[in-house]
């Protein structure tokens, strides 16, 4: 009891002197886009043509809005928001911070992407494109809130990324008509590709995926997590709004966000929790074996999502269906333990066991 009091504690100051540290932020951090994504929005995006349509008059106001207040020149070499500096996405072969398509023209099925927290389609380009060469239809989907600045997650719901899959998954469906649609999930995109099968199992006018691969996946992350929605809401009173983000850096990569907002963190949490109690109302009906096959490919070393949960939330509840389980770990010398968040060898024993 005592520990949990001083935890709140300490978390209570780390608000009120992050609070203080607004003057940090930037134009990417602050600006607000009107022209993202949301899912109840279905009056103007009932397609996903309609969502690329939308997408496009997104990133012409991100040009407007950001990149136009960005300087160029030797100062800004490595500024992701200045125009033709070696961080600038569009200097790249094709901006992978937008929504991606390779067609195939007599596909042997379809793959669809999801992305990871923060992160862009970039992450799984390169899995797209030895999918594609491989003869599969593939697209690599833009999760509202990213690949943008920053600022657009401080506002994004785990629900518009769930209707954008939703979106994506009818495209795909109509593309390669009767044949196989699979879904490739990152992390967050993980447990959006998990809501995706189980929305399915609810309502037989969703698009089921034929299967899912899931690396690294969201199933459970640190209780920490829980208290970002906290931060995120005392973030609108004047003077704390660098709450609004958990780290606050420069943005020089081209395909992700350096500075990390709450509410990231707190849309991650809430996804997770929505998909665990799913996964355990489906185990309590007996219906576990209507889940698609699940593949799980995981590292035994993650400092960010639960190890544990993915067996005592996902696999341990699932009955066999053809699931698979991938882990791997790295090679654990004394050298390496110290940067190690906790010993990962209970749960590779528990794993062999």
């Amino acid at each position: 009891m005592i520990s949990r009091f001083l935890l709140l504690l300490a978390f209570f100051f780390a608000l009120f002197f992050t609070g203080c540290s607004s003057s940090q932020l930037e134009t990417w951090h602050t600006v607000k886009l009107t022209e993202e994504y949301r899912g109840d929005d279905t009056d103007e995006v009932q397609s996903f043509a309609d969502y690329l349509e939308l997408e496009d008059r997104l990133f012409e106001e991100l040009d407007e809005k950001v990149y136009s207040t960005v300087g160029t020149g030797p100062e800004f070499a490595l500024h992701r928001y200045s125009r033709g500096s070696a961080s600038d996405p569009d200097t790249f072969s094709f901006n992978y911070n937008r929504t991606f398509e390779l067609d195939a023209d007599e596909p042997r099925g379809a793959v669809l992407l999801i992305h990871g927290m923060s992160d862009s389609p970039y992450s799984l380009a390169a899995i797209g494109h030895l999918l594609h060469a491989d003869g599969y239809q593939v697209l690599g989907l833009r999760v509202p809130g990213h690949g943008t600045a920053p600022a657009a997650l401080t506002r994004a719901r785990w629900q518009d990324m769930a209707a954008a899959v939703e979106l994506a998954m009818e495209h795909l469906t109509e593309e390669v008509a009767a044949k196989p649609v699979h879904i490739i999930g990152y992390s967050h995109g993980a447990a959006l590709a998990l809501n995706q099968a189980l929305d399915a199992l609810d309502d037989p006018d969703r698009v089921a995926p034929d299967s899912l691969v899931l690396i690294s996946p969201a199933i459970g992350i640190a209780r920490a997590a829980a208290l970002a929605g906290t931060a995120a809401t005392v973030s609108r009173v004047p003077g704390f709004s660098g709450l609004r983000f958990t780290t606050i850096m420069p943005e020089f990569d081209p395909f992700r966000y350096n500075s990390f907002p709450t509410n990231g963190g707190t849309q991650t949490h809430k996804l997770t929790r929505q998909v665990a109690s799913r996964i355990a109302r489906l185990e309590s009906s007996g219906r576990g074996h209507e889940m698609p096959p699940v593949l799980v490919i995981k590292s035994t070393v993650d400092a960010t999502v639960s190890n544990d949960a993915m067996i005592d939330a996902l696999l341990g509840r699932l009955p066999d269906n053809g699931h698979e389980l991938i882990v791997f770990d790295i090679n654990r010398v004394a050298g390496a333990m110290s940067v190690l968040v906790s010993n990962p060898a209970p749960f590779t024993q528990r794993l062999a066991d």
